[in-house]
């Protein structure tokens, strides 16, 4: 092996080692309060589904699952603020590696948020005789992108901003405009709801240009969010 290739072998290892500190920092953050709450946060959307068995309920605790993984991201830059970035500040690690850190769990908990909703989705197609499985599988799809959105949103907000309640507050909109449409989804005409299945079920028949569309329009505003947190945390001063 070259000294070449052996020295970028070496930066990929040390910006590895950087990007998993960083992560371990954010996790810390998550878990200073214990990791008891977590399954209970998790797990509550199962017993609603199951106390109610019907749409509304199934809604529920869709919303409620997305909700808890995106409001993890924003706990995160919660404790920045109310911090002062003290604890970034003495990382021996580049400020880009820090954002990145954010955006690879942001990434993370999108895709075990997805996950989570397929359960909610399976449980719910075994509780309810007249559920359609298939049907209601692009809610998964749906919960991922939301959690990528509020990453995506959210990340350079929380850099940007000083404000903890306004943090917290936007987020709290959010689920309320979130779960506001889903429930009037739940109460819709059935024609309209069938329509518009109708169109996702085209969208299905041609699923791999549109999920490589979908990919590539995801994978672009995730790179520009990430830029624009880490050009705002660079010239962040504390």
């Amino acid at each position: 092996m070259s000294s070449v290739a052996r020295g970028a072998r070496a930066d990929m290892q040390s910006r590895g080692h950087a990007l998993i500190s960083a992560m371990r920092l954010d996790l810390v953050y998550l878990f200073a309060e214990g990791v008891f709450q977590y399954p209970l946060i998790i797990l509550m959307p199962f017993v609603f589904l199951l106390a109610f068995r019907n749409d509304f309920g199934y809604m529920l605790s869709v919303s409620m699952e997305t909700y808890s993984f995106g409001a993890l991201i924003v706990t995160m830059a919660v404790v920045d603020v109310q911090s002062g970035y003290r604890l970034r500040a003495l990382m021996p690690v580049a400020r880009h590696i820090q954002v990145l850190s954010r955006y690879v769990l942001g990434l993370m908990m999108a895709l075990i948020a997805s996950v989570m909703v397929a359960l909610l989705n399976l449980v719910q197609s075994l509780a309810v005789s007249d559920w359609s499985l298939a049907a209601n599988m692009p809610m998964t799809v749906g919960a991922l992108l939301i959690v990528l959105a509020i990453v995506t949103i959210w990340i350079p907000l929380g850099y940007r901003s000083n404000s903890v309640n306004g943090l917290q507050v936007g987020l709290l909109v959010v689920y309320v405009i979130f779960l506001a449409v889903l429930l009037m989804w739940s109460e819709l005409p059935h024609g309209f709801t069938a329509s518009v299945l109708g169109v996702f079920a085209v969208l299905g028949s041609h699923a791999v240009p549109v999920a490589v569309v979908g990919l590539a329009i995801a994978v672009a505003l995730y790179a520009v969010s990430y830029a624009i947190s880490a050009r705002i945390y660079q010239r962040k001063e504390w």
